[in-house]
């Protein structure tokens, strides 16, 4: 029964059952996207790159960091498609992929700061109120 209500009510619950689905989908890709970003190391990677394509030695130098540590991160920011790779010779150098990977540091850093604004007031108040 074609156009029927009882066929249109289904092909509607079907349509919404797949928006719920994409949603979900949608999702469950930005916490992965935020998981790529829930290590330091990581953050001080991306930041270091504002600088510029740079090899696992030089990233290694800038942050003070074992070798291995920082080619461990960059595998798991290329796999994400956060950095890409870019051949010299026989140097790999490793650049952002996306500059608005910036923007989101920017913003995160933006919110943090004002957080702590707002805890450092506080304190000041809890402070004024024992001292007096």
């Amino acid at each position: 029964m074609r156009g029927s209500p009882i066929v249109t009510g289904e092909i509607s619950a079907r349509a919404g059952a797949r928006t719920a689905e994409y949603r979900n989908v949608r999702y469950s890709f930005k916490a992965e996207f935020f998981k790529v970003l829930a290590n330091p190391v990581r953050i001080r990677i991306l930041d270091a790159l504002r600088a510029g394509p740079q090899s696992v030695g030089e990233l290694r130098a800038r942050l003070d960091t074992e070798q291995a540590t920082v080619s461990q991160h960059l595998a798991i920011l290329r796999a994400r498609n956060f950095v890409m790779t870019e051949r010299r010779g026989t140097t790999i150098l490793y650049e952002i992929s996306d500059p608005a990977i910036w923007k989101l540091l920017d913003a995160a850093r933006e919110i943090f700061n004002n957080q702590l604004v707002s805890v450092r007031t506080a304190l000041e108040g809890l402070q004024n109120e024992t001292a007096g």
